[in-house]
């Protein structure tokens, strides 16, 4: 078997894989990357990325983003390229080379490195500039998604659960801790527009989770854009809104946020001169899109600091206490974001 001149099996395993799945050529060298919450992916060679695609992903998503990737890179987006399997599509069985079971692909790695919180304007310009790249690029493209993620951003579902939770777990540990949580939602909620959001009937193809980490930068300019399996037919503001809370809150999810309002009004103005293609009601829509899903992001934590079924969490915090954290600091950064002249 190729594997056996490897001093590790696992790197044979790899190497069958590029070779037997995907037709291309073996590496001498994988290394874990770091950075990918919900995708275990692996480096061959610095040349090509590896990943195990994680079970919550349709098998469909790799033919979505294989039909969406031409056109961005057509259209100057820098994005990976998908191998296609040697028996056709975009993924295979790990099983068959020896890996964990699931649906193993491979990508081009990209130029640049990625990193986990902005430290100057300029990136704040060029991730505005590339966002709007990106929309633009996919503004007009009809394309029926077989990968389909529902009630992503469903504030009133999201909304219902946690008060069901607190409603079904009034004997847990933190569930007075949730209910000080909630109390500040529901007053936060108020000073919130959701008509010019939920209302807004226009869709089109976004990425669906553009956080500071999804892009690659060489020196201050951006140089990719990678994790595509969150994209999908949806509102504007949704993109806009949660690229706005990783970019200009330079504090983890775990450390009390510190929302820069400057970097966060520089990067709309580019965002908005840049995208050209946005409806009037799209527009409007942005002005809080930020608070909105820094506000459902605390609603979510909230639930899951009483239910405790959320997949990522620090053991060493404690699962519901980790939930509990995000979820006042998510609530905190929705109310930097109004402003104290928003809650008159």
């Amino acid at each position: 078997m190729l594997e056996s001149i490897y001093d590790d099996p696992f790197v044979g395993q790899i190497s069958r894989l590029l070779v037997e799945g995907f037709g291309l050529p073996g590496c001498r060298k994988v290394e874990r990357m770091p950075s990918g919450l919900i995708n275990e992916t692996y480096l061959a060679d610095d040349v090509w990325v590896v990943q195990r695609v994680n079970g919550m992903f349709g098998p469909g998503v790799n033919e979505d983003i294989a039909h969406l990737v031409p056109i961005l890179r057509a259209r100057g987006v820098c994005v990976p390229e998908y191998g296609m399997a040697s028996g056709g599509g975009y993924a295979v069985e790990g099983r068959r080379f020896g890996l964990a079971e699931g649906r193993w692909r491979v990508m081009t790695k990209l130029p640049g490195k990625s990193v986990d919180k902005v430290d100057c304007v300029e990136r704040i310009r060029a991730l505005a500039a590339m966002m709007a790249r990106f929309h633009r690029a996919l503004d007009g493209v009809v394309y029926h998604f077989k990968n389909v993620r529902v009630g992503v951003h469903d504030f009133e579902r999201h909304r219902a659960g946690l008060v069901r939770a607190m409603e079904e777990k009034r004997g847990h540990r933190l569930w007075k801790d949730v209910e000080g949580v909630w109390s500040k939602i529901a007053f936060l909620e108020r000073y919130i527009k959701f008509d010019n959001i939920l209302l807004c009937e226009d869709r089109r193809i976004v990425h669906g989770d553009l956080k500071v980490s999804n892009f690659l930068f060489e020196g201050n300019e951006v140089s990719g854009v990678i994790d595509l399996d969150t994209m999908a037919l949806s509102r504007v503001a949704f993109d806009v809104g949660d690229a706005i809370r990783s970019w200009c809150n330079p504090r983890t999810e775990n450390e009390e946020p510190e929302f820069d309002a400057e970097w966060a009004r520089e990067a709309m103005g580019v965002y908005l001169e840049e995208v050209g293609c946005l409806s009037r009601g799209e527009r409007l829509s942005l002005a809080d899109a930020a608070p909105f899903i820094a506000l459902e992001l605390s609603m979510r934590f909230a639930r899951d600091a009483l239910c405790e079924d959320y997949f990522g969490f620090d053991p060493e915090i404690g699962h519901g206490e980790h939930s509990l954290l995000r979820a006042r600091n998510m609530a905190n950064l929705c109310e930097q974001m109004l402003g104290r002249d928003a809650m008159v």
